[in-house]
């Protein structure tokens, strides 16, 4: 199997890209074609994923404006079901990363639910992404596998590309120092009958680097307890957004066989983009 990927700029290939997102997302509701073709005209970036020539995967983005900001959103990356757990979305966004730049975008963003931590693994480990905001309900009700009975709840990922953070990341230089790992939990959980399950809050703490550990496998809590998945949501929704509002950044993951731990940082952006040794 040999797996290329190249920025898609004919309409025969953006016309995949709408046949595609069905298949990866198994819906009818799909990004029309006339306004895929559009938005590549006018600041778009979709790139492909191919199979010789079966294209497998795709990443869509398109320009935003934040606070007087330009940057690029990206919106959605997906793959075929046998093409996924290999690496390959890792490798689609640095090739993002490398077309944004050469388009003049300095930062790019994107959402994820905080609580699947998988992504949350390949958002800020693996490409060195940040933290800062929390969107509570982002999307209104969504009726799928993977959002049915909860908010949905968001993070806004910002990948600045020329910080030293993603080009050590890119290089494959990191090192996270003992004060990450070592970090106070403001949040305590219990682990009843193989799930964890969430007890407490702390909304007090100030020390310069925090931690708030959520479920390794989220949706097998849902499975097993919605009542426990729905208390997840809520306890994190509201220590996340209060932690950000006193100035926290979440700037890493540390995994453990029951929980992930997100690392919350209170150091100013310049300082956690610039620093030499925190991933």
């Amino acid at each position: 199997m040999s797996i290329t990927f190249r920025k898609l700029t004919e309409p025969t290939e953006l016309q995949q890209v709408e046949a595609l997102e069905g298949d990866v997302w198994n819906t009818e509701e799909v990004i029309p074609y006339h306004m895929t073709i559009t938005i590549a005209k006018f600041g778009g970036l979709f790139m492909g994923a191919f199979d010789d020539d079966k294209m497998i995967g795709f990443l869509y983005s398109f320009p935003g404006y934040t606070r007087g900001e330009p940057h690029l959103c990206s919106h959605m990356l997906g793959f075929l079901p046998a093409y996924r757990k290999q690496g390959l979305g890792v490798k689609m966004k640095w090739l993002q990363r490398e077309e944004a730049l050469a388009m003049g975008h300095t930062k790019i963003t994107w959402t994820y639910d905080p609580l699947e931590t998988v992504n949350g693994i390949l958002n800020i480990v693996k490409l060195g992404g940040i933290v800062r905001s929390y969107l509570p309900d982002c999307y209104g009700e969504l009726d799928d596998e993977f959002n049915r009975g909860l908010p949905t709840d968001r993070f806004l990922v910002e990948w600045f590309l020329e910080s030293h953070r993603v080009e050590r990341l890119h290089d494959g230089s990191v090192q996270v120092p003992d004060e990450v790992k070592d970090a106070p939990e403001v949040l305590t959980y219990e682990m009843i009958d193989e799930l964890p399950r969430p007890l407490g809050m702390r909304l007090d703490l100030q020390d310069p680097v925090l931690s708030l550990p959520v479920p390794a496998h989220f949706q097998e809590v849902k499975r097993r307890d919605m009542d426990t998945a729905i208390a997840w949501r809520k306890m994190t929704s509201e220590l996340f957004q209060s932690y950000m509002e006193k100035g926290y950044t979440v700037t890493y993951i540390v995994r453990d066989q029951d929980v992930v731990r997100y690392v919350l940082d209170k150091q100013p952006l310049p300082a956690i983009l610039n620093a030499s040794s925190r991933g």
